[in-house]
């Protein structure tokens, strides 16, 4: 269960995944306001009070940026990652903590790994559907090759974040 604290910077967070997740779908690119002014936000309350928003103490937080840095800076360089993304789970890391932020990466790279092996079944399978429809005279349309990131992954890293505060909330996870 949540606290009245953490009830409060749970809203909050879920409002800024949502918008992060809204935006990354939509211009597939997190502005520096949304990603770096949550890092600032984080910051200030970690100076304040000594605890991330969602109550993980200093250590927790510093870590897990960190380590959120560590783990997407390569992927960046490579050119897997935008900038947002690394920027964004920086930003996790610092308003929740490692924990959450280990969870919502894990969450956010599992649910990648759905939406790469289901788009792989799907390029297999639509010439195998499209034989099939031809006989009632429809076809599926075709999937054009995409030029560049495929898939924006700040919204997955929203999504993972969302469930992790569920997780929270039903204890299956701790800060």
């Amino acid at each position: 269960m949540f606290s009245t604290d953490q009830f409060v910077a749970a809203i909050f967070i879920l409002t800024w995944s949502v918008a992060c997740l809204i935006l990354d779908l939509s211009d597939r690119k997190l502005p520096n306001w949304l990603t770096l002014g949550a890092s600032l936000i984080a910051l200030l309350v970690l100076a304040i009070t000594g605890k991330s928003l969602m109550g993980a103490a200093l250590s927790s937080a510093m870590l897990a940026w960190v380590l959120a840095l560590a783990l997407t800076l390569p992927a960046y360089i490579t050119k897997w990652l935008g900038a947002g993304d690394v920027k964004m789970l920086a930003a996790i890391g610092l308003l929740t903590g490692l924990n959450m932020m280990l969870a919502s990466y894990v969450l956010a790279g599992l649910l990648a790994l759905v939406l790469v092996v289901g788009g792989l079944m799907w390029r297999r399978t639509q010439p195998w559907l499209n034989l099939k429809l031809a006989r009632i005279h429809y076809q599926l349309p075709a999937i054009s090759p995409s030029g560049g990131r495929q898939m924006p992954f700040g919204a997955l890293l929203a999504v993972g974040l969302i469930i992790s505060l569920v997780m929270l909330q039903t204890g299956l996870l701790r800060v």
